[in-house]
């Protein structure tokens, strides 16, 4: 039961630190990875999977710590709810809403994630995390102001931004990229 607690406790934690992460690096000195998500992309990978690969690694180091040595234990299931938040993670963003394995069916419960990514791609800021995003009021007032106008109204997320962002990337892949502005 405790192993169930801290796995858990990992997996509910990492949504804050994902957010923290994706602000602060992946937006500030991580841009040079990053930068390939917010940009067209041609081919299946892009620099910014370098991300997931060092995550995963880091989570390895701590299955391996926790099972060589036994003060460690309870690193195996906080590793084990950290890989549980990112694969729930690559599953929305990567596969649902990206699309990187093709288009699935819509799934209204993942709808709201989907749109609010859609906000952080068309104006580069907040949400910062995936699986509880927290869309500033002004943000989603701006996004929804652009589908009344008729702007951004197609599931691909039209790649039509307000010309305040700059480049909008659509989150389809196959969807071409518009200068804005």
């Amino acid at each position: 039961m405790k192993s169930l607690l801290i796995g858990a406790v990992a997996f509910a934690g990492m949504e804050p630190l994902t957010a923290l992460v994706h602000r602060h690096v992946m937006h500030g000195v991580g841009w040079v990875l990053h930068r390939s998500h917010h940009e067209a992309q041609v081919a299946k990978l892009e620099a910014n999977d370098a991300y997931p690969v060092m995550f995963a690694g880091v989570t390895m180091v701590g299955f391996a710590a926790g099972t060589t040595l036994p003060s460690l234990a309870w690193l195996v299931p906080t590793a084990v709810g950290v890989t549980c938040y990112g694969a729930a993670y690559a599953f929305v963003h990567d596969v649902y809403t990206h699309g990187r394995l093709g288009r699935l069916p819509t799934l209204p419960v993942l709808e709201w994630l989907k749109e609010s990514h859609r906000i952080h791609h068309l104006y580069g800021e907040a949400p910062y995390g995936m699986l509880v995003p927290v869309v500033p009021a002004r943000l989603r007032r701006r996004a929804e102001a652009l589908r009344h106008q008729g702007a951004a109204t197609d599931e691909s997320f039209s790649e039509v931004g307000d010309g305040e962002a700059g480049v909008v990337v659509p989150l389809r892949r196959d969807a071409p990229v518009s200068q804005v502005g």
